[in-house]
C-alpha cells in the first residue's frame, strides 16, 4: 500500500473517529445541557481521532481482503458525513430540504459502503505488468 493511500485511510479514521468519540462523551455525560460537556466530548474526540489516524497510518500496510476494505468502508464514513454537513452550512440552496438528518446518515452510510467494495473490487484486480 503507498504512503498516500495509507494517509488518507488515516485521515479518514481519524475524522470518523473523531466524530463518534465526541458525540459518545457528550451523550455520557448529559446530551450537552452544559457547554463543558462540549468541550468535552470535542476534546475525546480529538485525542480519539489523532490516536486512531495515528495507528493506521503505521498498520495500514499489514491489511489485505477484507479488513482493508472494512478500513476504507469506516474511514469515508466521517468524511461523508461532514462533506454533506458542509453543503448545508454553506447554504448550497436545497440541501437543508433534501438532507434531514436520516437522509445525511444514510447517504453516508451508503458511499462509506460502496468506498468498501470498490477497495474489495480494486484489490482483486490484477496489477498491470510493468513493461
Amino acid at each position: 500500500m503507498n504512503s498516500t493511500r495509507r494517509i488518507a485511510l488515516g485521515i479518514g479514521t481519524a475524522v470518523t473517529t473523531f466524530l463518534l468519540a465526541a458525540v459518545v462523551v457528550i451523550e455520557s455525560l448529559g446530551g450537552g445541557d452544559a457547554p463543558g460537556i462540549g468541550i468535552l466530548g470535542v476534546l475525546g474526540g480529538l485525542v480519539a481521532g489523532l490516536l486512531a489516524g495515528a495507528l493506521v497510518v503505521a498498520s495500514a500496510d499489514r491489511l489485505s481482503g477484507v479488513a482493508t476494505a472494512a478500513l476504507a468502508t469506516y474511514a469515508t464514513l466521517g468524511p461523508a458525513f461532514v462533506a454533506i454537513a458542509g453543503l448545508s452550512y454553506a447554504n448550497v440552496p436545497g440541501a437543508d430540504a433534501v438532507f434531514t438528518f436520516p437522509v445525511h446518515v444514510g447517504t453516508s452510510v451508503v458511499l462509506a459502503v460502496v468506498a468498501g467494495l470498490l477497495a474489495v473490487y480494486l484489490g482483486r484486480r490484477p496489477s498491470p505488468v510493468a513493461a
